[in-house]
Formats: C-alpha cells, structure tokens, sequence
C-alpha cells in the first residue's frame, strides 16, 4: 500500500466516478492504455482485482473504495496543490527541495527513478512519472527532453584520508578502491568519451550504488576515492567530512543531467521555477 502514489489514486477515483476507461482517460489527459497500465501495476503491488468488468462498464470492489477513501483524504488535506511525480537523482532531490521550498501552490512526491532509460520512459509515457531529471532519455514524440544543467567532475575523498592530501594523482586513481555511482547509460554517454577507457574499467571497485548521497557518506567514513559533479560537492560538504580535487588531465569529464516530461505536461511544467534552478546551478558551478 505504501508503494501506492497519488497519481494512481487519482485514476482509480476518476474510475470509480466514471466507471469506463475511455471517459477517465479523457477527464484525466492521459490515454486508455496509460489506464491500463496503471490497472497492471496496481494488480501487482496489491495482488488484488479491483475492478469487475461489467456491460455496463468498471464495477469497482471494496479494494478500488478503500483506494479512493485514501485518495479523497490525501485531497482534503492539499486541496489548492498542484501535485507533481518527480523521478531524479538523490542529490537532485535535495537541491529541488532548497530551489523550490516554500511553493505552497505545489505539493511534490518524490520516487525512485527507474533502473534503465525503458523503465523511466514508459513511466513518462503512461503518466506515472511527471518529471524525470537525469541522464538522457531517448527520443519520443510524446516526451519533452531538456537540457538541465552541465558540471566537471571532482574526485572526493574522506577529510581523513591516510595517503591523500594536497593533490589527487594519477597513481592515487590506481591504488585506491573506488565507490562507483550506478546510473543509467543516458547518464553516461559522452561522460568520459577522452577518458582511456583502463582508466575506468581497471578501478578497484569497492561498492556500487544508484544512491550518490549514501557513496558520499560512504565515502567520508572510509579510505575509498570516488568521483561527483561539481555541482553537488558544496552540499555533500555542509553534511559529510569530505573533500574535493580536481581530477589529473587524464581523468577529465563532464557530467550532463536532462528534465524529461510529458508534453502534455507543458503549462504545469512551465509554472516552476526549474529554468532558474538550472540557470543559477550553470552559473555557479559549483
């Protein structure tokens, strides 16, 4: 149940007050298919049917009210919201919450972003996710793709690093472990095109995650190197005990991160202020 967002709540009231897919789909923008999607995940999270396919059209059961009576509570309590699903990294995350803090007009759910650029477009495309901001996606007619924001990349190491001091070197790349950020391939296409590829494929791997604010703490608390944007390094350094070197000639790369959204998205997309999130994050680089 706890899985269960607020976009999927809204489809199943839109459903039990129309009680047909093709009326809820219209109401809700969305397609029919996105309905049905919606239906299949549902069916998954909660191993339960809640709707009878009837001539008369969806007959919803106990489960599908019990879905709603949650729906109509979480609207109660935000009622003059926009609500927005975002999909993004962690640390994005944080500087969403610091850029867009206090927009009592908006009520923002965050969830975790899909393993691969297939999971994260589909969900773009049946409206599970509003917003994704992170590597690449593919192209699709259907999904607006911008270019958000562009960082070098810096390599941390804990404050109370044994051997690393003043200067990162090409030999401290080779002789320590490393802690490598899992993302998808959007993210890491064109990353490090003049980087020799040993470089990267050698590293002593230590421990791997999708999660570039538990590396970071990771990171402070051990003698493991690992490499960030720019951006992010001011705020891992108000929270962990870490410090940053600007990588060896040879290890120079470039880390660009996109907002993904639903066309059909465009006006509520375009009442954030996310342009000036991106602009100041540019400008700074932190």
């Amino acid at each position: 149940m706890n899985d269960i967002n607020l976009r999927q709540l809204k489809i199943i009231n839109t459903l039990i007050e129309y009680q047909s897919a093709v009326k809820a789909a219209q109401v809700l923008n969305i397609s029919p298919s996105a309905i049905s999607y919606s239906l299949n995940q549902l069916k998954k999270q909660t191993g339960k049917e809640l709707f009878i396919r009837t001539r008369s059209g969806l007959r919803p059961n106990s489960h599908a009210f019990e879905l709603q009576a949650k729906f109509k509570e979480v609207v109660q309590l935000n009622s003059r919201k926009n609500e927005y699903v975002i999909a993004t990294y962690s640390l994005i995350e944080i500087l969403l919450a610091e850029y867009l803090h206090g927009g009592e007009d908006s009520l923002m759910h965050f969830v975790t972003m899909g393993s691969g650029e297939e999971e994260r477009l589909r969900k773009l495309k049946h409206r599970e996710v509003d917003i994704d901001i992170g590597g690449k996606l593919p192209e699709d007619r259907s999904i607006v793709s911008r270019h958000f924001v562009q960082s070098d990349i810096s390599i941390i190491v804990s404050e109370n690093h044994p051997n690393i001091k003043d200067v990162f070197t090409l030999d401290d790349w080779r002789e320590n472990e490393h802690l490598s950020w899992q993302r998808g391939i959007g993210s890491i296409i064109g990353m490090a095109d003049n980087v020799e590829p040993s470089l990267l494929s050698g590293r002593k791997i230590a421990w791997t995650s999708p999660n570039l604010l538990s590396l970071a703490w990771h990171c402070s608390i051990s003698d493991y190197v690992m490499i960030m944007p720019n951006i992010f390094v001011p705020y891992m350094q108000k929270r962990f005990p870490v410090k940053s070197f600007s990588p060896p000639p040879e290890l120079q790369m470039t880390f660009d991160c996109y907002l993904h959204y639903h066309l059909a998205m465009e006006d509520k997309i375009s009442a954030l202020p996310l342009q000036n999130m991106s602009s100041a994050l540019s400008a700074c680089e932190c």
